[in-house]
């Protein structure tokens, strides 16, 4: 096969990425309210996944390599946010619904105030998959969370595809996405 053969395939699947990661969820599906909100979101969404800088799990921790082939929800919640702790039963669902299909699941307790009740809320909110504390907000800030919850999808290949997502649109996205091949 020629080079230019290889470089027009090469291009066609980048463009092909793209387009499929690129809005492919409609903005009403997210708590974007704002549209720098949706733009941060947006610059993620594409992407690799972005590090994160957490510590003190429970029930973990989660290493890259339990990532490779899988598709991933970070639940960014505060310990003190309504909607956070009433979305725990559900992502409890997904989990035990889910993760022999290759689905990961876990909670990122961010928010500059309620951290320390991250083991509390484990506790009492029967939270049965891994979390963790984002004590210096680094995790917050890299993956532009602006509010609560806030969950972050991707894909089996590590590519981001959704961040913002509320918790009524979860099934659909993980639905689809765990339908795509591995790599």
């Amino acid at each position: 096969m020629s080079k230019g053969r290889l470089a027009l395939i090469a291009a066609s699947l980048m463009f092909t990425a793209l387009r499929v990661c690129a809005g492919e969820f409609p903005d009403g599906w997210t708590w974007d309210d704002k549209p720098n909100y949706r733009a941060d979101h947006a610059a993620i969404e594409g992407k690799p996944i972005r590090a994160l800088n957490v510590s003190g799990w429970i029930g973990g921790p989660i290493k890259v390599d339990d990532l490779k082939g899988k598709v991933v929800v970070i639940d960014f919640y505060a310990s003190w946010c309504g909607p956070c702790m009433n979305a725990i039963p559900h992502n409890n669902e997904l989990v035990q619904k889910y993760k022999d299909k290759g689905l990961v699941l876990f909670g990122v307790c961010t928010s500059k105030d309620g951290q320390e009740k991250m083991a509390e809320v484990v506790k009492t909110h029967n939270m049965k998959y891994p979390t963790a504390a984002d004590p210096k907000l680094i995790s917050e800030k890299t993956w532009a969370v602006h509010y609560y919850p806030t969950y972050a999808v991707v894909d089996r290949k590590g590519i981001v595809r959704i961040v913002g997502l509320t918790p009524d649109h979860l099934d659909a996205v993980v639905k689809k996405l765990l339908a795509e091949p591995a790599p």
